[in-house]
């Protein structure tokens, strides 16, 4: 429970690098992620290039700490191997586990959208070479935080509904 409550959103980062180690535990909790009917219809592109992030950062406005971090993760699904439209969920728990999985080994994340926005995820697919069937999800920009503000707390108990809502 630590870690959810932990997590938070970080666009400042420290110039070090994300240990190899860590980074595969970060990969195994990503595909530890459940999928409807467990079609594991999701891949992930590990992206440390420097100059892949200048490009990344030139067509996702809301993707400029990329510019800083060490690395990134593309989260994209397979449309042919999802179970009827139920990819977008699918990828979504892939990157929530990538942002738990890298505040338990002491990073910061953020989670950057490109699903849902047409132009962003095309370009996104065209930058990375996708096949038609494989589509871009989100990006998660991952990196020793230099960002020292607590998280915000989420608890908002009026937003909750018992059996039905009143």
């Amino acid at each position: 429970m630590d870690i959810l409550l932990e997590r938070k959103s970080v666009r400042k980062y420290t110039d070090e690098d994300v240990k190899k180690e860590d980074l595969d535990y970060i990969l195994r909790a990503a595909m530890s992620a459940p999928t409807a009917r467990n079609t594991r219809c999701y891949s992930f592109i590990v992206i440390k290039d420097k100059e892949t992030h200048k490009k990344i950062a030139s067509l996702h406005r809301a993707a400029q700490m990329i510019l800083q971090a060490p690395l990134a993760i593309l989260v994209a699904g397979d449309q042919n191997t999802a179970f009827e439209k139920y990819l977008p969920q699918d990828c979504a728990a892939a990157t929530q586990n990538i942002l738990l999985a890298a505040t338990a080994r002491g990073y910061g994340s953020v989670w950057c959208g490109v699903y849902s926005n047409e132009e962003r995820s095309k370009a996104m697919e065209k930058l990375f070479n996708l096949p038609e069937n494989i589509k871009a999800f989100s990006l998660v920009v991952i990196g020793k935080s230099a960002d020292n503000n607590p998280p915000k707390n989420g608890w908002q108990p009026e937003k909750i509904r018992y059996e039905v809502w009143k």
